[in-house]
């Protein structure tokens, strides 16, 4: 819920009052901060999983649900995603 949090929020605090202004060169700024953000919080989220599942690969209970939580941030920050990414293309589609 954090990575989903944190990744909607870079969104909403970064892109989206750009994507509702009829500025392309507004929307293009915004797009790249965004975007080098956004890839920087990826990166340190999958290095954070990473770095989990190499600690606890050796002392983990039986079974396979100790990577939950690791598999639950890679998917909650990928999930904002789908959300920019419309709002994205349905800012392209009003220009």
């Amino acid at each position: 819920m954090l990575a989903f949090a944190v990744q909607y929020g870079l969104y909403h605090r970064l892109l989206r009052k750009a994507l509702r202004s009829n500025e392309p060169g507004l929307v293009m700024s915004a797009l790249k901060r965004w975007l080098k953000i956004a890839i920087a919080w990826q990166l340190l989220v999958l290095g954070g999983c990473a770095l989990y599942l190499v600690v606890l690969n050796s002392g983990h209970a039986r079974g396979v649900a100790w990577i939950s939580p690791a598999i639950g941030a890679a998917f909650g920050t990928a999930l904002p995603l789908q959300l920019v990414v419309m709002a994205i293309m349905r800012s392209a589609r009003t220009r």
